[in-house]
């Protein structure tokens, strides 16, 4: 599990709209929607993932609201 999976996924997300609604779909259902990420081949936990969001903001210099 790695930040860098996080952020690769974060990437992902924002550039390839096909990939955001795959993603998407059925995401009520938390199990579900990890399951979709590591069956894409990603690797990370929930604090990775926020630890990525927070390298993502500051490469884009996005304000978190």
């Amino acid at each position: 599990m790695s930040v860098q999976s996080a952020i690769d996924y974060i990437k992902r997300m924002r550039a390839d709209d096909a990939f955001r609604h795959s993603m998407n779909d059925g995401s009520d259902d938390d199990e579900a929607s990890w399951e979709r990420i590591r069956a894409a081949g990603y690797s990370f936990t929930m604090p990775e993932f926020r630890a990525a969001q927070e390298a993502v903001y500051q490469e884009y210099g996005i304000t978190p609201l």
